[in-house]
């Protein structure tokens, strides 16, 4: 077995075909763990210095990839720490590992932790799926080499399983829903002219997912000063990512439109007969309309129609995704940290940041903040 280590950009680059390889070896993988999804990621927020990318091989051939990145702060405070590559904004993090391969690789990636002189005291990982195939080979080679490390199931994610017909997906609805479904859509064509469009991989996506974070902005605009797309470099990632994963083919935008202006959306990735939601909104203009539900009841049929076994609406439990008989699951939080005086400084930092982050207070002036530098 050996450990390479990719440092730079460039190397991480020419690492794709490898990356390709391992991603497409092993049904666990989502579209975050793609090539393309993290190789945008670090593009537009990350930098030489910090890149650790462990690559563990047996025989020349790879057995998986830890997407690691190494920070110097920990929620504000000096700490040196580890973590994935895509934090704050994958919805489902995870090593990418071929397929029964998982011990030898995670005995690799513990091996280089203890010996590792980058001054690394925490090693934090978040949104890994509570159903990870990785998780148990993970957890023992984490008690052979690093008896100190905590799990916390957390984040709260919710999918909607599907059924091989529209009308029997109807039937596992409530009975209110059930109406609601062709009621919102009569209501909403008989005060606009509406139009449903797909986009994938052709050149009009990119018209499509300007149109998207149109919407976007608008929906959270009130709210929270500005959405994130309102960061110049947040919407580079996201334009790069659309593009990137529409050219292999596994990129789906929806919208609805009503009387030629975008009326709700939904961007996201097809894999392993799933189809991911990751970016949706709808204008508070045509709220009343239910336009956002009228948008997810076509988005349901169109996945029913692919052959798709479930529609994943990532995280946040909403009520809106339980309505369409969304399921709820959770992400786990990890820490794994290098002695007791790592865990308690640990400790220490995220609760004040917690404390922090609950004020109502220093959220209204986040908000003013928001609107000041990114409102229109």
């Amino acid at each position: 077995m050996s450990l390479r280590v990719i440092t730079t950009t460039a190397e991480f680059e020419r690492l794709q075909p490898v990356w390709e390889a391992v991603y497409r070896s092993n049904a666990n993988h989502t579209p975050f763990q793609s090539w393309e999804w993290n190789f945008a990621w670090w593009r537009n927020f990350g930098d030489d210095q910090s890149l650790r990318l462990l690559v563990i091989e047996h025989e020349g051939q790879p057995l998986g990839i830890a997407p690691l990145y190494l920070r110097s702060r920990f929620y504000g405070f000096p700490l040196r720490h580890l973590g994935f590559i895509g934090q704050k904004r994958g919805d489902y993090l995870d090593f990418i590992v071929t397929a029964g391969r998982e011990a030898v690789f995670f005995r690799g990636v513990c091996e280089y932790l203890q010996q590792a002189e980058d001054g690394w005291q925490v090693l934090e990982l978040k949104d890994m799926p509570e159903n990870s195939t990785n998780l148990p080979p993970l957890f023992t080679a984490l008690r052979e080499g690093f008896p100190l490390f905590g799990v916390e199931h957390q984040r709260l994610c919710v999918s909607v399983p599907l059924t091989p017909d529209w009308e029997s997906f109807l039937q596992t609805l409530g009975k209110r829903t059930r109406k609601d479904v062709s009621y919102d859509r009569r209501y909403l064509d008989r005060h606009y002219k509406t139009e449903f469009k797909i986009f994938t991989n052709s050149t009009a996506v990119f018209d499509g997912f300007r149109d998207l974070t149109a919407v976007y902005q608008a929906r959270w605009q009130e709210e929270k000063g500005a959405g994130r797309l309102a960061e110049e470099r947040v919407l580079k990632f996201e334009e790069e990512v659309c593009r990137r994963i529409s050219q292999r083919g596994d990129y789906r935008l929806y919208l609805l439109y009503a009387d030629g202006k975008p009326a709700a959306g939904l961007s996201g990735f097809v894999s392993n007969g799933k189809y991911y939601g990751d970016i949706y909104a709808h204008a508070p203009a045509f709220q009343k309309f239910s336009a956002g539900n009228v948008l997810l009841g076509m988005v349901i049929e169109d996945c029913i129609k692919n052959g798709w076994r479930e529609l994943d609406l990532s995280r946040g439990d909403e009520a809106y995704k339980l309505r369409w008989n969304g399921r709820i699951k959770r992400n786990c939080h990890l820490k794994i940290f290098r002695d007791r005086f790592a865990a308690a400084r640990a400790a220490l930092f995220e609760g004040l940041y917690e404390r922090a982050a609950a004020s109502p207070t220093l959220n209204q002036m986040l908000a003013r903040y928001r609107r000041w530098r990114y409102g229109r």
